[in-house]
């Protein structure tokens, strides 16, 4: 069973679960600091980004999880997060290689195996970081319990960067800290596993010009 490291959250996790009184789970979230205003949608990906860039790189460093809805959402924030870690240096593109999707995949990035593979031992959803790539294009990867080898063709359809997740894919996690972007396609269901994923903090990130905008999102997602 999910445990929260503040058992106050639990009362605001059971009223999300429930859809109860969403102005005052609102209110109650934003005095704790656990609600964030963007005011673009660009500023929003980036400040994601800088968060979902945090750590990296480390097989055994657990991540930050950031959750959107759409897979068109965790695309762009996977792109935006690796341009990130390239251009503070913390991850070199050189030799990466590109998959069916078109993204970028090269030693230290986060990936996700995206179909069972028994022959690989290898399923769909595990996570990994890349510690190798061969000259056929064969990558290397560690998921904490041993180096996998994935062979090019594996690698090209079936493997895709995990710096960020969909609510689906987020199911059944738990991490320290979980960063939700909520928006017009945010459900309840969604709103409620995406806030509920981390141990010590979970945190809404919401596009709105003030804090009476953000409330009517929030309650609308409800």
């Amino acid at each position: 069973m999910h445990r929260f490291a503040d058992p106050d959250y639990a009362e605001l996790s059971l009223a999300m679960r429930t859809s109860r009184h969403p102005a005052g789970v609102f209110d109650t979230l934003l005095a704790r600091g656990q609600i964030r205003l963007h005011p673009s949608e660009s500023e929003r990906t980036r400040a994601l980004a800088q968060i979902g860039a945090q750590p990296c790189g480390q097989a055994s460093a657990e991540p930050v999880l950031v959750i959107a809805q759409t897979r068109e959402q965790v695309a762009a924030l996977n792109a935006t997060i690796r341009d990130q870690l390239i251009a503070t240096g913390r991850l070199d593109d050189t030799g990466a290689v590109t998959t069916a999707a078109g993204e970028r995949i090269g030693v230290g990035d986060r990936v996700a195996t995206r179909r069972n593979e028994p022959t690989l031992d290898v399923a769909n959803r595990d996570t990994w970081t890349v510690t190798g790539i061969a000259p056929d294009g064969t990558l290397a990867v560690d998921g904490g319990r041993g180096e996998r080898r994935l062979p090019t063709g594996y690698v090209h359809d079936h493997l895709e960067l995990a710096y960020a997740t969909t609510v689906y894919g987020a199911q059944g996690h738990t991490v320290a800290q979980a960063h939700l972007l909520v928006g017009e396609h945010t459900g309840a269901a969604a709103a409620y596993v995406g806030m509920t994923r981390g141990r010590e903090t979970n945190i809404a990130h919401l596009v709105a010009g003030n804090v009476a905008d953000a409330r009517a999102q929030w309650i609308s997602t409800f």
